[in-house]
């Protein structure tokens, strides 16, 4: 049985944290038992730490490199596997002021760990790109623990009614929750509404757009998103960053399309249950809008609920995977089944 200690710092109920709910699947338990561990700065804070396997899921910073180093000196033997949440190339086209030196961190980052996992295909390349050596690199998507969507039923036909559009998230500007509002008022009148909710920085902000329009509803943030999925006809995710975007995945669990924006992770989540677009601005997000509304809803829906089951087999398959090669010696004495490695 592999030992693996999961590194955080933010343990609110967010997308990382939701993900770890993976290790609670009984093909993970059967290799292995996790336990959590919060993620300290600096060189007196790296503990050490009686595991084979540390996973690591806070970006790497400059301030960290020290407690990075001493981690690595401090437990020896163990595995150290980095799962990038965050940094894409989007990120770095928005975010980033010096891309040199944003660049010699990454590269600087990758090389005390043994493994580094991509939450997509494209950030995996985007690394690549900036130096991080392709032998460290795989990719296993995440996953959001929310199975309780696949209870929401199939979205029916609704013909000549307003399009129900559904956003929520962190209400922060990479979001592009504020363009999405005023996208609403380049359609055609009656075509959609939109219901958004969240919280966030730009709460305030996003409230008084949404109170300027009667096809606009913003809502308080809830963990019960169920009843807002089963009341919507599609979700949108127009980020203008998203290394992958969980809220993609629900909306796919719960059987509805999506449209996401063509940035980052984000196209790798439609797979037949949606569309792909530009969505820098209102007017893109408008136009995508509308050929969203010519397009068979409830097709889209059952092919997005379809495609996320057998993603989520990937994923197992993905960190089995990493599981082995964390202690070959170990694993290879007991009699699990593995299936191919993922992404090797």
């Amino acid at each position: 049985m592999i030992r693996i200690v999961h590194l955080l710092d933010d343990f609110a109920m967010g997308g990382v944290t939701r993900a770890l709910s993976l290790f609670e699947d009984d093909r993970i338990k059967a290799m292995a038992q996790s336990r959590v561990v919060r993620m300290g700065r600096g060189l007196a804070a790296a503990p050490q730490l009686d595991c084979e396997l540390i996973v690591i899921h806070v970006p790497p910073c400059w301030s960290r490199l020290p407690y990075l180093a001493a981690l690595k000196l401090r437990n020896p033997k163990a595995r150290i596997v980095q799962v990038e949440h965050s940094y894409t190339r989007s990120f770095e086209a928005e975010k980033v002021t010096s891309p040199a030196r944003f660049r010699a961190l990454l590269q600087t980052a990758a090389r005390p760990v043994d493994e580094i996992i991509a939450v997509s295909e494209a950030q995996r390349g985007w690394l690549e790109d900036r130096g991080v050596p392709a032998a460290k690199l795989h990719t296993i998507h995440p996953w959001s623990g929310r199975e309780d969507l696949l209870a929401v039923p199939d979205l029916p036909a609704r013909p000549n009614q307003p399009l129900r559009l559904l956003a929520y998230g962190r209400l922060a500007p990479e979001k592009n929750f504020a363009a999405l509002i005023e996208a609403m008022d380049r359609l055609a009148p009656g075509l959609a509404e939109l219901t958004l909710f969240g919280s966030g920085p730009e709460e305030d902000r996003l409230a008084a757009l949404a109170s300027e329009r009667e096809n606009v509803h913003l809502l308080p943030a809830t963990n019960d998103i169920a009843p807002l999925l089963l009341d919507c006809d599609a979700v949108l995710v127009p980020s203008r960053f998203e290394a992958f975007g969980l809220v993609a995945t629900e909306a796919r669990l719960a059987g509805r399309p999506i449209l996401v924006a063509d940035v980052d992770g984000l196209p790798e989540q439609v797979r037949g249950g949606g569309i792909v677009a530009p969505m820098q601005d209102a007017d893109e997000i408008a136009r995508a809008i509308q050929l969203l509304s010519q397009l068979d809803l409830p097709a889209l829906g059952r092919g997005a609920r379809a495609s996320v089951l057998s993603q989520h087999d990937g994923i197992i398959a993905g960190w089995q995977a990493v599981i082995r090669r964390a202690a070959p010696q170990t694993l290879a004495s007991s009699e699990i089944q593995f299936p191919p490695v993922v992404g090797a």
